[in-house]
């Protein structure tokens, strides 16, 4: 008889990568809300709407050019490992 469930893992793989592409959708609805300008970065200014984005400035603006783009705001949306 073949098994018809499949394991928990498995499923665990599946659902994640099912959901991982609106996680990011979210993040980039989240920055394109910011960028008020709609020039590809959230200046000091634009980021004042967002207390973790203003509080956490200086480390995620990793190139210092005064602004936060797509990439560095999503190093703010993925978890860090220790």
């Amino acid at each position: 008889m073949k098994n018809k469930y499949i394991s928990l893992p498995a499923a665990a793989l599946v659902t994640g990568a099912l959901l991982q592409p609106v996680c990011a959708e979210e993040a980039m609805s989240g920055f394109k809300a910011l960028d008020t300008d709609n020039n590809g970065a959230i200046s000091a200014e634009e980021a004042q709407g967002n207390e973790g984005l203003s509080a956490n400035w200086t480390s995620l603006d990793a190139n210092l050019d005064g602004q936060i783009d797509e990439v560095e705001f999503s190093a703010m949306e993925t978890p860090k490992s220790e």
